[in-house]
Order: C-alpha cells, then structure tokens, then sequence
C-alpha cells in the first residue's frame, strides 16, 4: 500500500468520523449532550501535546480501518496515521464549536468543488488587502519546525474559517496532514495549498 492510497484512507476515516459527529450535532432537532461532549473532548485533546487517550480512545480506535496500520507499539507509521486524524478530529471540533450549521463540507465527485485548506483559506478574505493575516499564519506554518507547530498555525486558520461561516473538507485536510509529516512531502503539501489559495479559475481572470 504506496503512501498516497495510506494517505487517502487517513482521509476517509477522518471524514467518516467527522460526518458522525456533525449529523448529531447539527441535526434538526438540535444538538444532543452526547454529541457537545464529543466536541468538547475533541477540542481538550487538541489543546494537549500529550492527549487522554483513555478519553479518545474509543472515538479513535473502535473502526479503525483495516486498511490503515493495525494498532502496535513503536510504530511510526501509526503515529503518523493516529496523528493525522486526531488533529482533523480536532480542528473540525474547533471549528464546530458555537455554531448551528455544519461546517464540514460535505464529499464533492468533482474536485474543483471540494473545499480543500488552500481553498477555504482564501475564502476567509478573498480582498488581498485583508488577506494579510491569513497569509502571515500560512507563512507561519510552511516554517514550523515541527508537526505540532504546523496544527497550531492551522487551528488559527481555522477559527478564522469558524468567523467567516467557511466550510471546509476535513477529509482532504486529513489527507494533508498525514502526508505533512513526512520530510520528502512536506513541500508538495504546502505548494498544494498555495496552489489552491492564488489559484484564479479561467472565468474569474476574464471577469477582471
């Protein structure tokens, strides 16, 4: 299994654990105690370097995918894998937090639709004269000297997101985050995301 089919299971696992925790929370009826708890402890864990995973442990673990690293001891491929979906897990508990609608984009079959990190960041200011702050973080985040420096610009980002009503898609994000943690590609994460963030479509080049 290459890196890339690892990296899309990473993503579809933390999509699919998101989606149940937002169709709780943001149902109809509104939200449930069992589903503000599950946020609230989503956000405790991302707050910790070092998370309860007495706490987490159940949201985590349960359905692990059996296409993923089978749970051991020492294994820096499942690190990788746990860390990239708890962050997701996370920073779409920060983003929830506070508001009514879901905020996780829902699986889009044409990629220019989906709502990946480049993408949602721009979304935040799309004027350049206020877009300063949000590529100040980003900028911030290509130079953080390690994986838990790169969370901490990304969750700033998305409290912005949280702000400006953006949705996001938290499984291209996982898929982002796992591949992040790897030296040889790192890089092609963040060119993707500023790809996706100077980006202008064909329609939008004519219409300036």
């Amino acid at each position: 299994m290459g890196v890339y089919d690892k990296a899309n299971a990473v993503g579809k696992y933390a999509a699919k654990l998101i989606f149940s925790v937002q169709h709780e929370y943001a149902a109809e009826s509104g939200s449930s105690p069992s589903s503000r708890a599950r946020l609230a402890r989503m956000r405790r864990d991302l707050d910790g370097m070092s998370p309860s995973w007495m706490l987490i442990g159940d949201e985590l673990f349960t359905d692990w995918p059996q296409d993923l690293v089978a749970p051991s001891d020492n294994s820096s491929e499942f690190d990788r894998q746990v860390n990239a979906v708890r962050s997701a897990l996370g920073l779409y508990a920060v983003h929830q937090q506070s508001k009514r609608q879901g905020v996780a984009q829902r699986y889009q079959s044409d990629p220019s639709q989906r709502m990946t990190f480049g993408r949602a960041c721009k979304a935040i200011a799309p004027d350049p004269e206020q877009s300063k702050g949000v590529l100040r973080r980003l900028r911030v985040a290509e130079n953080a000297p390690d994986f838990n420096g790169i969370i901490r610009s990304v969750r700033a980002l998305i409290t912005l997101m949280r702000s400006a009503d953006v949705q996001i898609d938290y499984g291209s994000l996982a898929y982002d985050l796992y591949l992040v943690q790897f030296s040889d590609h790192r890089g092609e994460v963040f060119q993707r995301w500023g790809r996706d963030y100077y980006w202008k479509p064909a329609s939008t080049q004519e219409k300036q």
